[in-house]
């Protein structure tokens, strides 16, 4: 219990509160509003807006020895699109966690030269 309450106080709120409102609530309503055909959702939500999203909280967590929190957007965003998306979006999920570790990984390699 003492382990994750001092693992709740290292966390990052504020990605922690970005991830599940773009993760959840986003992904919601842009699956629910009748004016964004499947095109603009695929092309400018799941490929730009969510890639970026996922870079950002790769160099988010630079400082971080272990990036479990790059967890979150992922899962969110996987329930989300479980519950009201198509069934191709399912596969980003697994896409944007590759592409946090990446930037993570990279910025973390380019820091220790």
């Amino acid at each position: 219990m003492k382990s994750l309450k001092s693992l709740w106080q290292r966390a990052d709120r504020r990605l922690w509160v970005l991830s599940i409102l773009i993760g959840f609530v986003v992904t919601w309503l842009v699956n629910i509003v009748p004016f964004i055909n499947k095109v603009e959702r695929f092309a400018v939500f799941y490929l730009l807006l969510y890639g970026a999203f996922a870079i950002w909280t790769g160099f988010t967590l630079q400082n971080r020895r272990w990036c479990w929190q790059a967890f979150v957007f992922p899962v969110s965003f996987l329930l989300a699109a479980h519950l009201f998306g198509p069934k191709y979006s399912l596969y980003f999920a697994p896409a944007y966690l590759a592409v946090a570790y990446l930037a993570w990984s990279m910025v973390r390699a380019n820091r220790n030269k």
